[in-house]
C-alpha cells in the first residue's frame, strides 16, 4: 500500500534536500498520478525536479495537452516555489479525495510543475548566512572578488541582511514623524534637523575615510534574462549572460519544453509586485495579434478575480525604462509557441479549450513577471 500524501508546511521555506524529499514523498503515495523526473542540473549540480502530474492510465503525458508552471527562477523569491507546492498539494488531494474538477483534468490534461527552476540560488538565500542575489551563484560577467568598497551579507549571523542609518548633517534620509523607527526621505532645501545616510548591512574592505560604494552581486546573472526570444548582449541587457541558454538551468527548462510539443499554456510565478502580468514585454498590445490579446486579456481578468492582484500589461505598466523592453520566460514561450504552432504532429489541442487546467491551445498563453 502507498505511503499518505506528504502535508506541505507552508509557513516555512524548504532547503533543497527537504524539498527533494517531500517530492520524493508526493510521487511514493500517488504513483499512479504523480512521477518526478529530473530535467537537468543546476550550475551546482543539483537536480532540477519537474514533477508530471497526469493518469498514467488514461494515456502517456506527451500524448495529452499540457499545461507548464514553474517558480524560483530568482533566487530570493522563494514564495514562487510555495504556490507551485499548493499547486501539486491541490490537485494531489483532489485526486485522493475523489474530486470531480480534479478527476476530469488529470484523465485528459498533464501538468507539468517545476517548483524551483534555480535550485543555486534558493539555497544561497535560505543558508545560515544568507545573500540575497537576483538569480544563478555562478559569477558574472566578472570572477574576480571586490578590493575594495562594501559588499552586501548577513555581519552578525542573525539570517538577515538589514539596513544600517549613520548620523550625517548631509544624509538624505530622516526619521518618519509617526514612527521613528522608519526612514523617510529628506525634502528638497530642507536644512537644521537630524538626517541620516542609509547603506546596507555588509563587510567594509579599504575604506579611505570618505566615499563608500556599495558593490554589485559578483553573481550578476538574471536568468530570466537568458531565454531566447528578444536576447541582448551585457550592455543592453544587465545580467542577460554570454548569449542565449547559456545558463544550465535556462538550457534545461528550454530544452523540455521543445521536446514536448504537447505543452499549450504557461505560468511563471515571481514574487515582488502583487500583479498578475500578461505579455508581451518587447511590444504594445496594438502590435499583438488581436485575437492572442484577447483570449491573454480574458484569462488575466480570471485570475485577478481570483487573487485580488490586478492584471497587467508588462509592455504598457511594468517596464523598468520606458525605453526599453525586456526578454523573458514568457516572451521566449509565446515566440517559441507560435513558431512551432504549424508544425505540430500530434492532433492540437482546441484553440480556446478552458477547464480546471486553464488553457489548452496551440500558442502558448502565459502569465508571468520579469
Amino acid at each position: 500500500m502507498p505511503p499518505p500524501i506528504p502535508v506541505p508546511r507552508f509557513d516555512q521555506f524548504y532547503r533543497y534536500p527537504e524539498l527533494t524529499r517531500l517530492l520524493q514523498d508526493y510521487a511514493a503515495a500517488l504513483p499512479a498520478v504523480l512521477e518526478l523526473r529530473s530535467i537537468g542540473k543546476s550550475h551546482e549540480g543539483r537536480d532540477i525536479w519537474l514533477m508530471v502530474v497526469t493518469n498514467s492510465a488514461t494515456g502517456a503525458d506527451v500524448d495529452k495537452p499540457a499545461f507548464w508552471v514553474d517558480g524560483n527562477i530568482h533566487a530570493a523569491e522563494l514564495t514562487a516555489s510555495t504556490a507551485c507546492l499548493y499547486w501539486l498539494h491541490h490537485v494531489a488531494t483532489g485526486w485522493d479525495e475523489g474530486d470531480e474538477q480534479v478527476r476530469q483534468l488529470l484523465d485528459t490534461r498533464v501538468l507539468y510543475i517545476v517548483p524551483r527552476l534555480n535550485p543555486d540560488g534558493a539555497e544561497l538565500a535560505l543558508a545560515d548566512k544568507p545573500r540575497h542575489i537576483r538569480s544563478s551563484t555562478r559569477p558574472y560577467p566578472f570572477d574576480e572578488v571586490p578590493v575594495e568598497g562594501l559588499t552586501v551579507e548577513d555581519i552578525d549571523g542573525d539570517g538577515r541582511m538589514l539596513t544600517m542609518r549613520i548620523p550625517d548633517p548631509h544624509g538624505t534620509y530622516k526619521k518618519c514623524a509617526a514612527d521613528p523607527r522608519l526612514m523617510v526621505a529628506r525634502e528638497p532645501g530642507e536644512f537644521g534637523g537630524e538626517y541620516y545616510r542609509v547603506m546596507p548591512e555588509g563587510m567594509l574592505k579599504n575604506y579611505d575615510g570618505l566615499k563608500i560604494s556599495t558593490n554589485p552581486d559578483r553573481e550578476g546573472l538574471d536568468l530570466n534574462r537568458n531565454f531566447p526570444a528578444y536576447w541582448r548582449q551585457e550592455f543592453e541587457q544587465s545580467g542577460a549572460g554570454p548569449y542565449p541558454t547559456s545558463e544550465p538551468e535556462v538550457r534545461a527548462m528550454v530544452d523540455f519544453v521543445t521536446k514536448h510539443r504537447n505543452i499549450g499554456a504557461a505560468i511563471s510565478y515571481h514574487t515582488h509586485s502583487g500583479v498578475i502580468l500578461r505579455p508581451m514585454g518587447t511590444q504594445s498590445d496594438d502590435d499583438m495579434t488581436p485575437e492572442d490579446l484577447w483570449q491573454y486579456k480574458r484569462f488575466s481578468d480570471l485570475g485577478a478575480k481570483s487573487t485580488g492582484y490586478p492584471a497587467i500589461s508588462i509592455f504598457h505598466e511594468f517596464k523598468y525604462h520606458p525605453k526599453q523592453g525586456t526578454g523573458s520566460t514568457n516572451t521566449w514561450a509565446r515566440c517559441s509557441g507560435r513558431s512551432r504552432s504549424g508544425r505540430r504532429t500530434r492532433k492540437p489541442a482546441s484553440p480556446t479549450t478552458s477547464g480546471s487546467s486553464g488553457t489548452a491551445s496551440t500558442r502558448w498563453k502565459t502569465t508571468s513577471s520579469c
